[in-house]
């Protein structure tokens, strides 16, 4: 693991805090957006993500996506989640635009996180950024009225 330059997360660089929690994040290392899911999204989900920062006028891989547990479980410490502090850390080092959270789970850890609860399939706010919390979004995208519902909430989020 890397360490970083200083314990303060405000003087900690964006990058070294990608390489601290490289076994969680992928896509995008400008993180307009960030993700948040309890295990890697599937193509249909991303897909939808994109698309729609896409038509929000951030472009493609404007989305860095992070899990609560390693992406390759097989890594050492592959069964180590993210904890409260750490997922953080993490968000706020990052310092997206806006967050997605894409399922139950990644709400309930990112409410420990931030000390609050945020109730699912709704837009929110996370330390004044925009947010939208849902409780499947993955589930959501198996209909069209489920992914009208998605769209509806996404829409919440800030256009370019």
């Amino acid at each position: 693991m890397t360490k970083l330059p200083q314990s303060n997360i405000y003087s900690a660089s964006a990058e070294d805090l990608r390489n601290l929690f490289a076994d969680y994040l992928s896509g995008s290392g400008e993180c307009i957006a960030l993700t948040l899911s309890k295990r890697p999204l599937g193509e249909e989900a991303l897909n939808a993500i994109e698309k729609s920062l896409e038509n929000f006028g951030y472009g493609l891989d404007s989305c860095t996506y992070a899990t609560l547990s390693p992406i390759d479980r097989s890594v050492e410490g592959g069964d180590i989640a993210l904890d409260a502090q750490a997922l953080f850390l993490m968000v706020e080092g990052l310092d997206p635009l806006f967050v997605i959270c894409a399922d139950e789970a990644s709400a309930h850890a990112l409410g420990q996180a931030y000390r609050t609860a945020f109730p699912p399939d709704a837009p929110a706010r996370i330390l004044g950024r925009p947010a939208v919390v849902f409780k499947d979004f993955p589930a959501l995208m198996n209909s069209e009225k489920g992914k009208q519902k998605a769209w509806h909430l996404l829409k919440s989020l800030p256009k370019r």
